[in-house]
């Protein structure tokens, strides 16, 4: 990246030093390196942690599903620190309106943890500046694995990039008024993982989450979530260290505090279907599609017009994969027209007594493992199909290859 060799951005002609960064400046043996702001006086590591509550149950940064309502409605149900959906730091650089399009928080609203995706120092600075007096802490996404962070080269498709790495959370670590925390995924290696944690930690990095599978573990191919990799972050790390991954229930987040001995544990797909699943209890999902419907209502945000259609789509996930006729319709419908389905919904389901069903419907969180188990008993079928005309036909076939069920495609309990 040419603006990580220069110290300087395209656009500098025009907008003069970056922050005055370029000025504290020096080479030193060809590498880039930053002179301490000696005026920057900021908690950092576990007394920064501390000074916000030492949170424990984190709500994770989701893409056009973390924004303000839904913080606001998961806090009301135990939710200590959560985060905002990813910004694109570039975005911001290059329209100083786009921060009003896809930021909002309110005073009722700490800590507040607000994550940019970037790819050079300089963006992530001058983004991360723009909102440094409304936040707790800024967060850096290296963690992303969808194919837009691959082809905007950023999130967790920078991992393995250490010297860049390096220079952005050290870049924003000296400059910013607050604390610069990181949310990764692990690498294939435990020696890599390692390496990179203790390299962002070196650089200025005062919080780290970490997610316990690769950037290729999507989807089907999710697998389970490796908590040992976690445990052994912690050990390794001097400063907090939060767990994602493999959550489900309530019960999952005690197991997983006490398994990885994490100082806290971030939430995203479990908590995107129940909102309340930090206070341990259990609500009709209705009632909470409703309630969050009112906080959209109480605090305005910029992206509610694409935001409510997902959010009620997973809170009532199985109510709406039991009534496909208004799954349809909802992909069609209004903010106010999609108000109305929770109502609809639980007159049908007095009317065609329909509860009871409706609960044993898999739910949001297992849908993948849901779909790899209906892919196995299609594949199961088609091959006793095909070994059964096979044994008519009078041919001899090894037993092992009609076996598709073997103990590595277990399903897991912690899928997240």
């Amino acid at each position: 990246v040419n603006s990580v060799k220069t110290g300087r951005m395209e656009s500098e002609a025009d907008e003069g030093p970056v922050m005055d960064v370029t000025k504290t400046r020096e080479r030193k043996n060809g590498i880039m390196k930053e002179k301490k702001d000696k005026k920057m006086n900021k908690s950092s590591g576990y007394a920064f942690y501390n000074e916000i509550g030492a949170p424990k149950y984190v709500v994770a940064p989701m893409v056009s599903q973390s924004e303000l309502p839904f913080r606001m409605l998961c806090r009301k149900y135990g939710a200590d620190l959560c985060y905002t959906p990813m910004i694109h730091a570039g975005l911001c650089v290059r329209d100083r309106t786009h921060m009003k399009k896809v930021f909002r928080t309110c005073k009722e609203e700490s800590p507040l943890f607000a994550q940019f995706c970037a790819n050079t120092p300089e963006d992530f600075l001058r983004a991360a500046r723009q909102i440094e007096d409304k936040c707790t802490a800024i967060d850096l996404n290296l963690g992303c694995p969808q194919g837009i962070a691959k082809r905007g080269h950023y999130g967790a498709f920078l991992l393995e990039e250490f010297n860049l790495l390096k220079q952005m959370v050290s870049l924003a670590h000296l400059h910013l008024k607050i604390p610069v925390t990181c949310k990764i995924r692990m690498l294939p290696k435990t020696q890599d993982t390692l390496a990179l944690v203790n390299l962002l930690q070196s650089a200025g990095c005062q919080i780290l989450t970490i997610h316990g599978r690769t950037k290729e573990m999507l989807q089907e191919k999710m697998g389970a979530c490796d908590w040992d990799i976690i445990k052994r972050v912690k050990q390794e790390m001097k400063i907090p260290v939060f767990s994602n991954g493999g959550i489900h229930t309530y019960e999952d987040v005690g197991k997983c505090l006490d398994y990885t001995g994490a100082d806290g544990v971030m939430v995203s797909e479990a908590i995107l279907e129940n909102p309340a699943l930090f206070s341990g209890k259990a609500f009709d999902p209705l009632d909470m599609a409703e309630e969050y419907l009112s906080f959209v209502e109480k605090y305005p945000t910029p992206v509610a017009h694409f935001a409510v259609r997902p959010h009620l789509f997973k809170i009532m996930y199985k109510e709406v994969m039991y009534y496909t006729d208004l799954r349809s319709k909802m992909t069609k419908l209004n903010n106010e027209e999609l108000s109305k389905i929770p109502q609809i919904i639980r007159k049908r389901r007095v009317e065609e007594k329909s509860a009871e069903k409706i609960k044993s419907t898999h739910c949001w969180y297992i849908r993948h493992r849901a779909r790899r188990k209906e892919m196995k008993i299609k594949e199961a079928l088609k091959l006793a199909k095909l070994k059964a005309e096979r044994e008519a036909a009078g041919e001899d076939e090894d037993e092992d290859q009609f076996n598709i069920f073997s103990s590595s495609d277990e399903e897991s309990e912690t899928d997240d």
